[in-house]
């Protein structure tokens, strides 16, 4: 099996805690951009996982534990020992892995928009999709995930988020997202995810499908003191379409988690 890799850049420089975010599939760490520039105060670091962004793509399939992984080892090659993790969708179900392969590092952890695993018939339907994206490309994926991600009114005013996420999913190699849809299929931290010591927040989208507030109320059965946050109107993107209230979510949980941090 070859090397799974994961690349990333700074986004914003900050005298505070680094906050390190992951990505939804599909997208990259410019999907961060709107987000970054509202976290005041913080350093902020941008993951592109593979197959994604500047991040090449891997020779063979790969699991979430294999990206969890490489992160690590990314991160703590660029001298952190303890960051705060932010993950969306695909980026979500990462940064969970995360938190379970190396404890250590994660000082705090926000999950939006995940599941800790899909159910079957979704199984099916990423394998699915990576068989279709692997023949016909994504451009039949374009549009379904926009309307996914975001509601209708930013799809009638076809601003900056809507022009974003054709663009990202437009440049995305078929191969990595196809990769990625497989990874997605299989993944599953739903018995781990009692082990997880990091502070954690939750934050559902406020008309995301039931799939994904259905995921977050089974995180905050299993993951102890953790808490759930909504961002009112946002479907299943709200750090893309809602960059000012899904930051402020993530500016105070961090700081809560770099404080009890401080305390340990």
């Amino acid at each position: 099996m070859s090397a799974v890799v994961v690349s990333g850049r700074t986004l914003r420089e900050g005298s505070g805690p680094t906050v390190v975010l992951l990505h939804p599939l599909g997208a990259g760490a410019d999907f961060w951009t709107a987000a970054a520039a509202e976290l005041d105060g913080f350093g902020v670091y941008a993951v592109d996982l593979p197959g994604h962004g500047g991040c090449p793509v891997p020779e063979d399939p790969y699991d979430t534990a294999d990206v969890a992984t490489a992160l690590a080892t990314h991160l703590r090659g660029l001298g952190h020992e303890s960051v705060h993790v932010v993950g969306l969708s695909l980026g979500g179900l990462i940064a969970l892995e995360l938190a379970v392969h190396d404890p250590g590092l994660v000082a705090s952890l926000v999950v939006a928009a995940a599941v800790p695993t899909y159910p079957q018939d979704w199984r099916e339907k990423w394998r699915a999709r990576a068989a279709e994206v692997a023949g016909a490309g994504i451009a039949p994926f374009v549009e379904p995930t926009v309307q996914l991600w975001l509601t209708p009114e930013a799809l009638a005013a076809d601003g900056p988020a809507v022009s974003y996420v054709r663009r990202a999913l437009a440049g995305t190699d078929p191969r990595g997202y196809a990769l990625a849809c497989l990874a997605l299929a299989t993944a599953d931290v739903t018995p781990r995810l009692g082990e997880i010591t990091a502070p954690t927040l939750l934050i559902d989208g406020q008309l995301d499908a039931p799939l994904f507030h259905d995921g977050s109320a089974r995180m905050a059965e299993a993951i102890t003191g953790s808490r759930r946050a909504v961002v009112a109107g946002a479907r299943h993107a709200s750090a893309l379409e809602f960059a000012g209230p899904f930051a402020r979510l993530v500016g105070d949980w961090v700081r809560v988690g770099h404080a009890e941090g401080s305390r340990s």
